[in-house]
């Protein structure tokens, strides 16, 4: 379901290139899904697990929104889609490490469940 997610922003990505493609035009498009996957990676484990990509997106988000400001559209249309990947990369990176350590937690909980029915068994001959 995340890997859908991914292409589906992916896609989204591709389009706002395409759209603002010419370098007079100011990449609202591309502004406005930067900084909605920023918004939603802080909504995640992101900030806790891959923080530093976070804090990257961050920054480029605000530098992209600076250059919209002072009509440096190519500028803020690199930094935005940077922005956007960064964002992305926190998100997958937080999502892969809670997966990570939910299976690190399942194992262990088998494993103790192995020594406990063995120690039953043991008990019982």
């Amino acid at each position: 379901m995340t890997n859908k997610r991914v292409v589906l922003q992916l896609f989204l990505l591709c389009g706002a290139l395409g759209l603002s493609g010419c370098a007079g035009t100011p990449p609202t498009a591309a502004l406005s899904q930067a900084d909605l996957a920023v918004q939603q990676a802080s909504k995640t484990k992101a900030p806790e697990y891959a923080s530093l990509e976070l804090y990257t997106a961050r920054k480029q988000l605000t530098d992209a929104q600076d250059a919209m400001k002072h009509k440096e559209y190519t500028q803020a249309r690199r930094l935005a889609e940077r922005a956007l990947v960064n964002a992305q990369l926190a998100e997958t990176k937080a999502e892969a490490e809670q997966t990570r350590r939910t299976a690190e937690e399942l194992r262990q909980s088998i494993e103790a469940l192995r020594r406990e029915a063995e120690l039953q068994a043991s008990r019982s001959k």
